[in-house]
Order: structure tokens, then sequence, then C-alpha cells
């Protein structure tokens, strides 16, 4: 198989894993945001109450993160998700044609793989960062709470919230696991981009020495046809 067609196999398989895991991303943030009523979770503060005669200690005065930090994940998530799939139909053309794409395709491709990363990229940390601080106010001391995870099973957060905290955990492991291997695919497809990049800029490098060697050749070739028709005469 020839190294373009190789190139152009890679990035279909690359924007096909994108698009199964940009379901774990937009889907598991959306359930979450639904069991939450609404709240994001995310970079949430709030304090626990020991007095609470409730059965388990409460979370309360709670503070939630911005909804755009879990509405942009999930923005994200779809985004990804549309353009892995136009990509996919668009890419897997060139294949089956045996065929490869222009330079300016190939620039934007480019150009999309470079944005796209970067928003993965923020995301990734805003969903990892934020998690992790939702996960320290769980874990506090006053909580009683030993692990993360061990939230689900226990009840903290008042009823009159209309919470379902029971797979909170899941939920963003899942997310997490989405949204950082979505940011190694597109890495790896800018890396492609790049490559086919190179390449193009190396054919044309050597279609400008090719047709340089050849007028050079002409020009000898008319200097040495001048001169023996000088001696004919």
């Amino acid at each position: 198989m020839a190294l373009g067609n190789l190139i152009v196999l890679s990035q279909v398989s690359c924007f096909i894993l994108s698009f199964l895991l940009s379901f774990f991303v937009f889907v598991p943030v959306s359930i979450n945001n639904h069991e939450f009523n609404g709240h994001c979770l995310l970079h949430a503060t709030g304090k626990w109450n020991p007095e609470s005669k409730q059965a388990n200690i409460e979370l309360t005065d709670l503070h939630w993160g911005p909804s755009s930090a879990c509405n942009f994940s999930v923005f994200i998530g779809v985004v990804v998700m549309v353009t892995s799939f136009c990509y996919t139909i668009w890419v897997s053309i060139y294949l089956f044609k045996g065929t490869d794409s222009s330079w300016l395709d190939a620039f934007m491709t480019f150009v999309v793989s470079v944005l796209v990363t970067i928003c993965l990229f923020s995301t990734a940390l805003t969903i990892s960062g934020g998690f992790a601080a939702w996960c320290s106010l769980v874990t506090d001391k006053l909580s009683g709470i030993d692990r993360c995870e061990m939230g689900d099973y226990t009840t903290f957060l008042p009823k009159n919230l209309n919470i379902d905290s029971s797979n909170y955990y899941m939920e963003f492991q899942i997310a997490q696991f989405g949204i950082w291997g979505l940011w190694m695919c597109w890495v790896v497809l800018t890396l492609l981009s790049v490559i086919k990049l190179y390449r193009y800029h190396k054919q044309e490098a050597f279609l400008k020495s090719v047709n340089h060697q050849r007028q050079r050749l002409l020009q000898r070739v008319g200097h040495s046809s001048s001169y023996s028709g000088d001696l004919s005469t």
C-alpha cells in the first residue's frame, strides 16, 4: 500500500474512533446534568453539616459549578461527533477511489484538527479538574466518605434538591475516558495532516527541480543546435 493511501486509511480509522468516543463524552455528562436537576457538579463547593438529623451527614450551603462547564462539554462532544462523521464520509471517498485530497483540503483539515485539539484539551482539563474538585469536596474529613466512588452509595445531598447522586462517579469516569481519548485521536489527526502537508511540499519542490532541469536541458539542446547550424554554414 502506498504511503498516501496508508495516511488516508489512518485518517479514516481515527475519524471513526473519534465518532465513537464522542458518545462517551456528551451522553454521560447529559445524563448526569439531568439527574442533578440541571446543576453542574464540576467545581462545585459546599459545607458539611455534622449536626444533621439525618442518618448521613448532609452537604449543605451548596454552590454549584458554572453550568457552562457541563454545557460546553456536551456541546464539544456533539460538535466532534458531527465533524468526525462528515470527515469519515469525505475521507472514505478518497480511500475508495484510491486518490488523495488537494493541498487546500489538506491545509483546511490541518486547521480544523488544530482547533478541535485545542478545544478538546481545554474541555478535558475542565472535566478532570472540575471532577477532582468535586471528589475533594465529597471526601472531606467531615463527610465520612473515604473514596469518591463510595459517594454513589451514600445519600449526602438534601432530599429537597431532587437529585439522584447514585451514578455520578461512573458517569464522569466515562466522560474523562472519552474526552482524553478524543484528544489523543485528534493529536494523531493533526500529525497526519502535517505529514500530508510535508509530502505536498516535497512533491512541489521535486516538480520545481525537475522543471528547472528540463529547462536547462532544453537550453543546452537549443545551444547545440544553433552551434551545429553555424558550423554547417
